[in-house]
């Protein structure tokens, strides 16, 4: 066997910091040599090691780009005495590399057992080049779990820039041998690692392919965001509370919205319809406290964040004393700080007492541990069902308001009035008419859920039942599958407005691209007999109303309302985004008319728009649109520098965060083996039978999946009452909703995932 001067970058960089680092012994060949020489090779192998090996790909189609890292097999825990299995592990190896192996290596290496923590770390961002170390654990003698995407395990990420002082005494041991080895190599490093007894030992290094980024003064901004962060912290306010946290997932979800890097336009026309004020607007018309329509979101260096602090005060209710609410308030936050990654998509269902069903005994718990006596839990039980009540009694004035806006919109629509005006207009409706009614019915249909499962939980009806009752009622999905199956016309009248991701105006409608994303019509359409609760059930119904002194509210109008409710929250939905649809037309119409690119449009600020309906001023119109569209677009391109924590629980995460396992919301109790195919905002390919759709943040625009045989659905954001879920159920499809951003970006790159949604088990294959 001659010496080979060519080599793959990860054997490469193992010969270069062998002699300076616990590396484990390997031995490397190529599949040409060991077409040759095998037998000798084999002998080699066995006369190398004592202990089990690892049998490692090391091709150079993984120096090429990012993704190739755990593309190929890797084969552990192999006894080197075996020569006849040790051959098949290596051909196993090659074969994975497809058809052009040759010149291809495999990287043979000791394999240490009982490590008590295996992990990967990216020395720099690999998307932007940013100096910021992304540290993947996982606490697990299997050493290709994070690579392969099988496991999530622990994410910390932090600033290169971060005082060692700030560290945690692992990573402190870590980026030790970080800096070490980034002295021996000019460029970003993705390194394989295991901890065993407090040694750390390189497996692999191969050169990351990013580019170094030198023109963002990093430390300044993070510094800038620090005292911003600060400011608001320790703010005083009328609002409840010491501590305020911040979060990507709570509440109105602006991470699976609007996504967490939104353009200007996404975001300001978000902020605008639903978060600066509407939101807060929702709560008190519904009976919440007044917080005077404060803002639910902040944008840090382009990402949205709820104000949780915020948001939990908007949950409580006047008829409490002050005492009772700060106490509430306490609670709530001290149980959010020790768990968020639990919480922050939860909050309604699982942290915040804001409604009580017939389950009295759920809240209750919700309320043990706090500093709360019993009179006062009594108290606040008994004041939070009569606001559930009077909530229930106000679905039919939504569904009017909402109703009427529809006839505002159509005459709107149809008039002569200039853009600008027919922009603010259309503006003013969709909060008025649109959004603010959503809002409301979309507080009455998490109602109506947790309704629903404080039925199952009292055993008044099963779970299939509960589950058969949510897929036969009225519903939009039926209503446009029905309505494509007999006419792609009216379909596109009614429903060719909607677009994935709504708020992105680069994104084609239906109707814009109506070919693309309807390939195949499914006509197999089929509507079961709906699910009639029996006179026992609505007796038993009935007296738990009674018992627990819910007003003017029988089982007749409580399961009317869980109907309507879900499905006018879809139908309100439906109508306030064929605004935002009315809106970009008339946004297109304007940037063709003063000579604006196109593709700047999602660059703008509405309420730079806004502004021109109530003010005139003796600037150039053009030229203070285009400077908005060139400082939007500079700030865009920054912000992406920075990739911030999904939660802030104070002003230090954004140097240095820990993420662990999202919890995700598993739909029906099935198990599915599958290809996966993942679905990007603009794709145009859509071939998605008999495969498990993967995206990343989904709205109704998505929709059109469920004109397929579609198997199963994962998405990255989203909970127990998001739009996915809610289709998922009435559909019966086996889905993971809201598993992580991080677990996301690893699973996609598997090509078939096993998801087994009732013992909730979710990995790729």
């Amino acid at each position: 066997m001659k010496s080979i001067k060519n080599l793959p970058n990860k054997i490469d960089n193992l010969n270069k910091i062998k002699k300076h680092f616990n590396v484990p012994k390997f031995f490397y060949f190529n599949f040409d040599d060991y077409n040759k020489n095998k037998f000798i090779i084999l002998k080699k192998i066995k006369e190398k090691f004592q202990k089990k090996i690892i049998i490692r790909s090391a091709s150079f189609f993984e120096d090429n780009i990012y993704s190739g890292a755990g593309k190929y097999l890797s084969i552990s825990d192999v006894s080197p005495d075996n020569k006849k299995i040790i051959n098949e592990k290596i051909l196993a190896v090659f074969n994975s590399y497809g058809k052009n192996k040759s010149n291809q290596f495999i990287l043979v290496q000791e394999y240490i057992k009982n490590a008590e923590t295996v992990g990967v770390i990216f020395t720099g961002d690999p998307k932007n080049g940013s100096p910021f170390r992304t540290i993947n654990f996982n606490n697990s003698n299997t050493t290709d779990l994070i690579t392969s995407g099988k496991s999530n395990g622990q994410i910390t990420y932090y600033f290169k820039g971060t005082p060692r002082k700030k560290l945690s005494s692992r990573i402190k041991i870590i980026e030790k041998i970080i800096k070490r080895l980034e002295k021996k190599f000019s460029y970003f490093l993705d390194i394989e690692f295991l901890i065993l007894k407090k040694k750390v030992f390189i497996l692999q290094v191969r050169k990351l392919n990013t580019n170094m980024n030198n023109q963002v003064n990093f430390k300044k901004t993070l510094f800038d965001l620090e005292k911003k962060i600060s400011k608001l912290t320790y703010e005083k306010s009328h609002l409840l509370g010491k501590e305020r946290f911040f979060s990507t997932m709570t509440d109105w979800n602006p991470a699976e919205i609007i996504g967490l890097k939104p353009k200007p336009l996404a975001l300001s026309l978000y902020q605008s319809l639903i978060t600066d004020e509407v939101w807060a607007e929702s709560r008190i018309n519904l009976g919440y406290k007044d917080i005077t329509k404060m803002p639910l979101v902040y944008s840090f260096l382009g990402t949205p964040y709820i104000d949780i602090k915020t948001d939990i005060n908007s949950f409580l209710i006047p008829t409490l004393s002050e005492k009772i609410q700060s106490k509430l308030v306490k609670l709530y936050c001290n149980k959010f700080k020790k768990n968020p990654y639990y919480y922050y998509d939860k909050i309604e269902s699982s942290l915040v007492i804001n409604s009580i069903s017939l389950n009295v005994k759920k809240y209750k718990n919700l309320l043990c541990n706090s500093k709360l006596n019993k009179k006062e839990i009594l108290q606040i039980i008994q004041e939070y069902k009569k606001l559930t009540s009077k909530i229930i009694l106000k679905l039919n004035e939504n569904i009017k308001k909402y109703e009427y806006g529809e006839n505002l919109f159509k005459n709107l629509k149809n008039s002569k009035n200039s853009t600008i005006n027919k922009i603010y207009l259309l503006h003013n409706i969709c909060k008025n008419y649109g959004t603010l009614p959503f809002a409301n019915l979309a507080r009455m249909a998490f109602i109506a859920i947790e309704f629903l499962d404080s039925f199952e939980r009292l055993k008044i009806i099963t779970n299939a039942e509960g589950k058969l009752f949510l897929r036969t009622i009225k519903s939009i999905s039926y209503e446009m599958t029905k309505t494509l199956i007999k006419s792609n016309s009216k379909f596109l009248q009614i429903y060719g407005h909607l677009r994935p991701n709504t708020y992105e105006i680069s994104t084609p409608s239906y109707k814009e691209n109506f070919k693309k994303y309807f390939k195949k019509i499914n006509k197999n359409i089929q509507r079961r007999k709906k699910f009639n609760f029996s006179k026992l059930q609505k007796n038993k119904i009935n007296n738990l109303l009674k018992k627990n002194s819910f007003e003017k509210i029988n089982a007749d109008i409580l399961i009317k309302f869980i109907e309507n409710s879900i499905y006018h929250r879809e139908k309100s939905k439906l109508f306030f985004t064929k605004i935002i649809d009315e809106i970009f037309y008339q946004l297109k119409i304007l940037s063709k008319r003063i000579k604006l690119m196109k593709e700047n449009i999602k660059y703008l600020n509405i309420k730079k728009i806004l502004n021109f309906y109530e003010e005139f001023s003796h600037d150039n119109m053009i030229k203070d649109l285009k400077n908005n569209i060139l400082e939007n677009k500079k700030n865009y391109n920054f912000n992406l520098n920075f990739n911030l924590p999904n939660i802030i629980l104070n002003k230090k995460n954004i140097y240095f965060f820990e993420e662990k396992n999202a919890s995700p919301t598993f739909i029906t109790s099935k198990f599915i083996i599958s290809k996966s195919i993942v679905l990007k905002k603009n794709t145009n390919k859509y071939n998605l039978d008999n495969k498990i759709i993967c995206i990343e943040s989904a709205d109704p625009g998505f929709d059109f999946i469920f004109n397929y045989n579609i198997k199963g659905l994962i998405t990255a954001f989203g909970g127990p009452n998001s739009h996915m879920s809610i289709r998922c159920n009435e559909f019966a499809i086996p889905a993971a909703i809201g598993i992580g951003e991080k677990k996301f970006s690893q699973l996609i790159e598997a090509n078939t995932i096993y998801l087994n949604c009732e013992k909730k088990i979710l990995s790729s294959l």
